[in-house]
């Protein structure tokens, strides 16, 4: 991404080439959008592990998963590389689903394994 120095200087718009949003000082001079945007660039192993920490907690799940740990494990498995949204793309998947996420109850999926494993769990009233 390039920055523009004299858009920073001025402070009025966000330093990203193009952007005219207003900036954050706390965001080195870019908006939200192009400061996370530069974060994923630089260390998306910590950025995606802070998406998945939050998540966890949004979801009421334990979790006690270190970043080193996370790093190790995505350096094993490839999960950086291979995560996404489709069918054949990776997944963190919960080995004992009644467990919070700590190292040992952790498995790389596959999206259309993991909704699978989800469908046969679900009762369907159906």
């Amino acid at each position: 991404m390039k920055i523009s120095q004299s858009k920073k200087d001025t402070g009025v718009y966000c330093c990203a080439y193009g952007c005219k949003e207003k900036p954050n000082k706390k965001k080195a001079g870019l908006c939200h959008k192009h400061y996370a945007r530069k974060r994923r660039e630089v260390d998306p192993v910590a950025v995606r592990y802070n998406q998945w920490k939050q998540s966890a907690k949004q979801r009421g799940k334990a979790f006690s998963v270190t970043l080193e740990q996370f790093r190790q494990f995505c350096r094993d498995t490839g999960y950086i590389v291979n995560k996404g949204r489709r069918g054949m793309s990776a997944t963190l998947d919960r080995v004992i689903n009644s467990e919070g996420y700590h190292i040992d109850n952790l498995q790389l999926l596959t999206n259309r394994a993991n909704a699978s494993k989800g469908a046969n769990d679900a009762r369907c009233p159906f």
